[in-house]
């Protein structure tokens, strides 16, 4: 299982979710980040959704949901 697998793994299974394990998640899925203050905004052409995370230690729970959202749109 590669470290990309892991960190899907882990994040769909609630486990706490770093912003760098977030960040890792979603530029590999192919989303470019665009930054504004303290919010980073990670957009992918084609894509309905826009995910904004505050960057922090830990994300909130809503931003984990989130990702889980993107990841199962994904086919994850």
């Amino acid at each position: 299982m590669s470290k990309f697998e892991k960190l899907i793994e882990k994040i769909l299974n609630g486990k706490n979710v770093s912003y760098e394990d977030a960040e890792n998640v979603l530029l590999n899925l192919g989303f470019q980040l665009k930054t504004r203050g303290s919010h980073h905004n990670f957009r992918k052409p084609q894509y309905h959704r826009t995910l904004s995370i505050k960057k922090r230690p830990q994300l909130l729970p809503y931003q984990i949901n989130d990702l889980r959202e993107v990841l199962k749109d994904h086919g994850y």
